[in-house]
């Protein structure tokens, strides 16, 4: 566990450095490497603790592998394409970074002896008595859902528009023009979290809402409980909505 704090710190400050870097010295995301980081978050990946394996499993399948700019392709004068590597930050990508650290850090500043303690009230309300009851996947698609119930009347309270799953959370986070505001969209840092975690959002409607409906096999408990942490952590950032 020290490992893994020490870990864990070292990956804050480095985006820290990035941030005002950004938001301060007004340098671009992909006009920075992106090299420290991603060999940073590599290491914090195995450090990462079981039950926040959900997070460990993202960093690795998703972010990173995404966290570099795309190489640059373009055609020279015969019409034969030219790729131009590229080693800047992917913005988006970095958003995703900010918000699975900053929900790291805070749970692993929290003692507490029951799982439960760090999961969000009304997914608590919604998936604990499934859970106790061994119905796994029942108890995260309760969860799942109560975070789709919530973002839509959020939405339909504020534009009179009744949405739902994937095409919700588009609308209701986007960059552009967010219902639900995230992130400060004023400044590039806050447009990536902003979009990263719209990405979150739809991706949890996606693989994650029914999970019943995207496999045959019964659904683990310590899966379960990372999945909780999830949908935890997107309720969470809802109660901390910028207004």
């Amino acid at each position: 566990m020290d490992r893994y704090l020490a870990q864990l710190e070292i990956c804050k400050q480095i985006i820290d450095r990035i941030r005002h870097m950004i938001n301060m010295q007004h340098i671009q995301s992909n006009n920075i490497s992106c090299t420290e980081l991603y060999n940073e978050l590599y290491k914090l990946i195995p450090l990462v603790p079981v039950e926040y394996k959900v997070f460990s499993d993202r960093l690795r399948d998703k972010i990173l592998p995404n966290l570099k700019m795309p190489d640059f392709i373009s055609v020279n004068q015969f019409g034969q394409p030219l790729s131009t590597p590229q080693n800047g930050i992917n913005p988006y990508l970095f958003g995703e970074v900010i918000a699975t650290i900053a929900y790291l850090n805070g749970y692993s500043n929290n003692n507490s002896s029951s799982f439960w303690d760090n999961i969000h009230p009304q997914i608590v309300s919604v998936a604990k008595g499934r859970f106790d009851d061994s119905y796994y996947a029942d108890a995260v698609e309760a969860a799942f859902k109560e975070v789709n119930t919530r973002v839509k009347g959020i939405y339909k309270n504020r534009t009179s528009i009744e949405k739902d799953g994937v095409k919700l959370m588009q609308s209701a986070f986007s960059p552009q023009n967010p219902i639900i505001k995230l992130g400060d969209i004023s400044t590039e840092t806050g447009t990536n979290v902003q979009q990263g975690y719209m990405e979150m959002f739809v991706g949890a409607m996606i693989g994650i809402r029914n999970p019943k409906a995207h496999s045959n096999q019964t659904l683990s408990k310590a899966d379960a409980i990372r999945k909780l942490h999830f949908a935890s952590m997107l309720m969470c950032k809802l109660d901390n909505e910028l207004v």
